[in-house]
C-alpha cells in the first residue's frame, strides 16, 4: 500500500470511529429518553459508563467532575467482575453476600429478632415468562454500593445520572456538527419489568440450588442475570442488529465466558467444587471462534486507527465491514446470528444450574 493510501486507510479508520461513537451516542439517548423504569436504569448504569469512560479515553480529555469520573470508571471495570482467578470471584461474591445481609439484619426493628435470621438478604427481578434479569447483590456490587440504606445514595446516584445523561447529550449534539443524526430503529418504546422474589440466602429456599454451594449459586445467578438482561430486555427495545447493543452482548458474552474458563480451571486444580466441565468446555470451544483480540478491542474502545478492522472494499457492509475483514468474508448478520446462538449456549448453562420452577413470583 503506497504512502497516500495509507494516509487515507487512517483517516477513514478515525472517521468510522467517530461515527461509531456517534451511533451509540443515538442509542444510548434513545434510551434515555424513554427508560424511565429504575431496575432498567440501575442494570444499564456499567454499559452507559462504558460509553462514556470509552468516549473520554478516545478524545484524551475528562470532561466530568472528578469524583464521578472515578465513579464511572470503577463501574466500568465492574464489566469484568469476575475475570479474575475464581477464588477471588468467590471471595467477592461472598463479601457482597455477607455485606447485604448485614445490612438488612440491621433493619430489623427489634434486636432479638436478629437472631431468628428472618431477614430477606437477595431481591430478585424477573419477567412475566419468568425469567431472572437481575438481583440486589449483583446491582450492589456492579455499583459499589455499600449499604443500600446509606442516605447519600439517592443523590450520587441522582448525580452519576445527571452527568451521563448531560454527557451523552452535548456528546451527540457536537457530533451532529460533524455528521447527521444517526436513524435508530426500534422495535419497542420502553420495557417493563414488574416481578420480584425476595429470599434469605443463608436458608433454604426455591430459588438457590441445594446441591451447590451458596456462592457458587450467586456467581451463576449473577452471571445469568447478565446475559438474560440484554437478551430478554435489552435486546427486544432495538431493531436486531443495532451496533451498540450487537457490542454489549459481546462485551457481557465474552466476560461471562471469561468467568466460566476461570471457574472451570480452578475445579481442574481443587476438589470443593464439581461443576459441568464438558458444557463449559463446549461453551469456551465456540468461542474461540468469535473472540478475536482485536475484534474485542473495538468493541472495547473506539479508536481504529491502525488496528487493522477497516478495509476500503467492505466499508459500505453493515458495521462497517469490520466482521468481514476479521472473519475470512463472513457477513455481520452471520456473526450475529453465531453470537446469539453462544449467548443461548451460556444461558442453557446456567438455567440448568438451578430448578425456578418453586420459585414464587410477586408483582413489583
Amino acid at each position: 500500500m503506497s504512502t497516500n493510501s495509507k494516509k487515507e486507510l487512517i483517516e477513514c479508520e478515525r472517521l468510522i470511529g467517530i461515527r461509531i461513537m456517534q451511533e451509540d451516542a443515538e442509542s444510548i439517548y434513545s434510551l434515555l429518553q424513554t427508560e424511565k423504569n429504575p431496575i432498567f436504569t440501575m442494570e444499564m448504569i456499567p454499559y452507559y459508563a462504558l460509553f462514556v469512560q470509552s468516549c473520554q479515553e478516545y478524545m484524551g480529555e475528562n470532561l466530568l467532575p472528578k469524583s464521578i469520573a472515578k465513579d464511572l470508571k470503577d463501574i466500568r471495570n465492574h464489566i469484568k467482575a469476575y475475570t479474575d482467578g475464581f477464588g477471588k470471584s468467590q471471595k467477592r461474591v461472598a463479601a457482597v453476600d455477607d455485606a447485604q445481609d448485614r445490612d438488612f439484619k440491621e433493619q430489623l426493628r427489634f434486636g432479638f429478632l436478629k437472631k431468628f435470621n428472618i431477614h430477606l438478604n437477595l431481591g430478585t427481578y424477573w419477567t412475566e415468562e419468568k425469567q431472572i434479569i437481575g438481583n440486589t447483590q449483583q446491582l450492589a456490587n456492579f455499583l459499589s454500593v455499600e449499604s443500600v440504606f446509606d442516605p447519600k445514595i439517592k443523590e450520587k446516584n441522582y448525580q452519576m445520572g445527571y452527568h451521563i445523561g448531560s454527557f451523552v447529550s452535548s456528546f451527540r449534539n457536537k457530533l451532529a456538527n460533524f455528521s447527521s443524526f444517526p436513524i435508530i430503529e426500534r422495535e419497542r418504546k420502553s420495557i417493563s419489568i414488574n416481578y420480584y422474589c425476595d429470599i434469605n440466602t443463608n436458608k433454604r429456599n426455591n430459588l438457590l440450588s441445594k446441591g451447590q454451594k451458596k456462592e457458587i449459586n450467586l456467581f451463576y445467578l449473577h452471571l445469568l442475570c447478565n446475559m438474560n438482561f440484554v437478551k430478554y430486555i435489552l435486546r427486544p427495545l432495538f431493531r436486531d442488529g443495532n451496533i451498540w447493543v450487537f457490542r454489549v452482548e459481546y462485551i457481557v458474552s465474552y466476560y461471562t465466558l471469561r468467568a466460566l474458563e476461570r471457574l472451570k480451571n480452578y475445579t481442574e486444580n481443587n476438589k470443593d467444587i464439581t461443576v459441568e466441565s464438558k458444557e463449559i468446555h463446549d461453551i469456551l470451544k465456540l468461542g474461540e471462534l468469535l473472540f478475536k483480540t482485536k475484534v474485542r478491542n473495538c468493541m472495547m474502545h473506539y479508536n481504529l486507527e491502525s488496528a487493522g478492522v477497516i478495509s476500503f472494499e467492505n466499508i459500505d457492509k453493515p458495521f462497517y465491514g469490520i466482521i468481514e475483514n476479521c472473519f475470512d468474508g463472513k457477513s455481520y448478520q452471520e456473526y450475529l446470528i453465531e453470537l446469539h446462538e453462544l449467548s443461548n449456549m451460556i444461558i442453557d448453562f446456567l438455567n440448568n444450574q438451578f430448578d425456578f420452577s418453586n420459585v414464587k413470583l410477586e408483582s413489583l
